[in-house]
């Protein structure tokens, strides 16, 4: 199945999603919200620890179905007696399904600013080693 890629998820998140304990997560980095904006509701993500430089074959992690998706923008504002500065960040928060546990087979688009996809395969309990 094709899935977009997060990456960098911590793992005690990840566990948490599976368990139920949190269905909605928060993307701030800058390669993730670039995929998560390509992600509707209905699309199957990928969510694993494993930085974005290192994806690769064989990297697991945890398949979900977004079932809702919600994008923030913030501005924060500083001003001193000689300059003012203004930056913006734009959060992507997704509510999430647990599916099954997955693998990557293929990895077919990886980009900083670009949406991150993959090939994932299902893993059975006996691959999970």
């Amino acid at each position: 199945m094709r899935c977009f890629v997060f990456t960098g998820i911590s793992r005690v998140i990840i566990e948490d999603v599976i368990k139920g304990m949190v269905k909605t997560i928060e993307l701030r980095s800058a390669h993730n919200v670039a995929t998560a904006l390509k992600a509707n509701v209905g699309n199957c993500v990928f969510l694993t620890p494993t930085r974005l430089y290192d994806l690769s074959r064989g990297v697991s992690g945890l398949v979900a179905e977004v079932t809702g998706k919600e994008v923030i923008s913030h501005s924060i504002f500083l001003s001193t007696d000689r300059f003012m500065d203004e930056s913006e960040m734009t959060v992507v928060k997704l509510r999430l399904k647990p599916k099954c546990i997955g693998r990557i087979l293929n990895v077919l688009n990886a980009g900083i600013l670009d949406s991150t996809e993959a090939e994932v395969i299902e893993m059975s309990y006996y691959d999970a080693k």
